[in-house]
């Protein structure tokens, strides 16, 4: 029940729904674009893109020359500059993913309640090299909200770090936001880079 509550939320979404991401996008910036560079690579997937402004802004700022912004939220995708390519994906009934250099996935694995469908996620990015942010839990277990048609499941940082590592070599865990623009609520966004295992 709480996965399919969080997929319809997102589904039903025609805006992004959350405006302070447009004040946390500078900071994600700042730790993103100096990482894609040092990759060299040229093909770019942005999982869960919701509206795809933070693609629309790496389109801009990196060298990469194909993306790919794929969501559950068809009505979010519509709008997007042409140049990315867009793709309506449910991570819980998942289709095929591009192959690419470099993979993001920011903001989506919360809303995955079942550890096996994100393993199976994990298990199925074949990029070379992802960031998975994700909001965590600073509580000893993970903390679940389902209210108001919204649902999350806040993991804590070593229940995600753990899912991660079995398909992933995670090289760092770092905090991007300052605290004037985390949650009150005791949660903290923290990016994931992990370099697919040989």
């Amino acid at each position: 029940m709480t996965t399919e509550t969080a997929t319809q939320y997102w589904k039903s979404q025609s805006q992004y729904p959350f405006p302070f991401t447009r004040r946390r996008r500078i900071h994600e910036l700042n730790y993103l674009v100096p990482r894609l560079e040092k990759i060299n690579g040229k093909r770019l997937l942005d999982l869960g893109c919701g509206d795809g402004s933070l693609l629309e802004c790496l389109l801009r700022l990196t060298d990469f020359e194909e993306f790919h912004g794929y969501d559950v939220a068809a009505d979010l995708l519509k709008d997007m500059d042409p140049r990315i390519r867009t793709c309506v994906f449910d991570i819980a009934n998942p289709g095929p993913l591009p192959e690419v250099d470099a993979a993001i996935v920011a903001g989506v694995i919360q809303y995955v309640f079942d550890d096996q469908v994100v393993d199976a996620l994990f298990a199925r990015l074949s990029a070379p090299i992802v960031w998975v942010r994700s909001t965590c839990s600073l509580a000893a277990e993970a903390e679940r909200v389902v209210r108001d048609g919204y649902a999350s499941n806040y993991r804590t940082v070593p229940q995600t770090y753990e899912l991660l590592s079995r398909h992933f070599e995670i090289t760092a865990v770092d905090r991007v936001y300052p605290d004037e623009l985390e949650s009150p609520f005791g949660t903290k966004q923290f990016y994931f880079e992990a370099r697919r295992r040989k």
